[in-house]
């Protein structure tokens, strides 16, 4: 058989098969999951993937491209960041209330979450099943003593974070 002949065969034949898959049931369907959807994102990765981007998309032009805060808008990420709240929640009620600051309420719920997670991460805290309300109020981001510590430290000029390294009793 020439080149020829096998080319010309490919093609109906490709097409034979994607029709076939179509018609079974089930095969031809592809079930479209929301990454950035808490009740549908395959995982914690694929929702922090997805968060990445979201960020990137609707929240870098004001808090920079590494979360760090620019031209007076707070960091969401490093030192500092997110300190006026103490839980995943809090964040989330604030920011699906109020950000992005263009037009606030604008996204949709899971992005909102998707981009959380992704802060989280940025900022040290693991994530270890898809964030939402089911789970915000458990991630804790600081503490009421680590708040009253960093405001006296802060007094005083010091303005490092006292968190401690996991290795140290090690």
């Amino acid at each position: 058989m020439t080149m020829r002949a096998r080319s010309t065969l490919t093609i109906p034949l490709t097409l034979a098969c994607l029709l076939v898959t179509a018609m079974l049931p089930g095969c031809g369907r592809t079930t479209s999951k929301d990454p950035a959807n808490p009740e549908e994102a395959p995982g914690p990765a694929e929702q922090k993937i997805a968060g990445g981007g979201l960020f990137e998309k609707h929240c870098a032009k004001c808090h920079g491209v590494l979360g760090k805060g620019k031209d007076g808008v707070p960091p969401v990420v490093g030192e500092g960041a997110l300190s006026r709240f103490n839980t995943a929640q809090e964040v989330f009620d604030f920011v699906s209330k109020e950000m992005p600051k263009d037009k606030p309420g604008s996204l949709k719920e899971g992005e909102y979450w998707a981009i959380l997670s992704f802060d989280l991460k940025a900022n040290g805290i693991a994530v270890d099943e898809a964030l939402g309300p089911h789970n915000a109020s458990t991630f804790v981001l600081h503490s009421e003593g680590d708040k009253a510590d960093d405001k006296q430290d802060a007094a005083k000029g010091d303005n490092t974070d006292d968190k401690v390294s996991s290795d140290v009793n090690e």
